[in-house]
């Protein structure tokens, strides 16, 4: 892939979508803070579903890939069962995009599995199930629509942004919404804005290597765990 005169590394996605993604949750755990760092974290779980595809094609063992993501969902789970039954809240605490992103590298698999061995009779049932299982995590319908879009048009970017645009737009558009719950409760259809972000992608891993892959996986659970434990002793005032 050629390096445009300005452009964004892995790392240095990774990076933006992790300070978004702490106003996000910030304002999630914690209804004090301004709105708009909601509006920011919508361009979180695009940009991790879009860096997991272009993980899939560069990974050098896709199993493994699986096993991980789908090992810290499992770690968080675990995690943040233990902590909100020792802190328990009204809120919460069911955000685990690791499960998500660990299902849509799964459905990729039987994608390419298909396409490899044209063996169909298993690889349609199979990937039914892991689509109806993706609509009960945290990305549902969203994190399906954007596997499939990523994975489907890598490499062709106006294919890519058209239908990336019509899938963050068209469950906004297909409801009788006022302009009000628009932006104030169904505002989902703001990861369009991502968009620009994927342009910008040049292919490169980035600083950090193998230390940075793993410091976001400490860091997605961390950072949660820490807002929540904030927004506990808050609400126990």
């Amino acid at each position: 892939m050629k390096k445009q005169p300005y452009s964004l590394n892995s790392f240095q996605l990774k990076t933006i979508a992790a300070i978004l993604m702490v106003l996000d949750h910030l304002k999630q755990f914690i209804p004090a803070m301004p709105l708009w760092f909601r509006y920011l974290g919508r361009i979180v779980a695009p940009v991790f579903f879009f860096l997991s595809v272009e993980g899939f094609f560069h990974t050098r063992s896709k199993p493994r890939y699986i096993a991980r993501l789908l090992g810290a969902a499992i770690i968080m789970a675990i995690g943040s069962g233990i902590l909100t039954y020792l802190f328990p809240t009204d809120i919460g605490l069911h955000n685990n995009i690791f499960l998500s992103l660990g299902l849509g590298v799964a459905l990729m698999s039987c994608f390419e599995e298909m396409r490899s061995t044209g063996d169909y009779l298993l690889g349609i049932p199979g990937t039914l199930l892991l689509v109806i299982t993706m609509l009960f995590t945290e990305a549902n319908i969203y994190g399906v629509m954007m596997v499939l879009v990523f994975y489907l048009f890598r490499g062709r970017k106006g294919l890519l942004a058209v239908f990336y645009t019509v899938g963050a737009l068209l469950p906004t558009l297909l409801g009788p919404l006022t302009l009000e719950q628009v932006f104030l409760e169904n505002f989902q259809w703001m990861m369009v804005f991502a968009l620009p972000l994927f342009f910008l992608y040049n292919g490169e891993l980035g600083r950090g290597g193998a230390w940075s892959k793993w410091f976001f996986y400490v860091f997605y659970p961390s950072h949660l765990w820490i807002i929540y434990l904030i927004s506990y002793k808050a609400s126990s005032r």
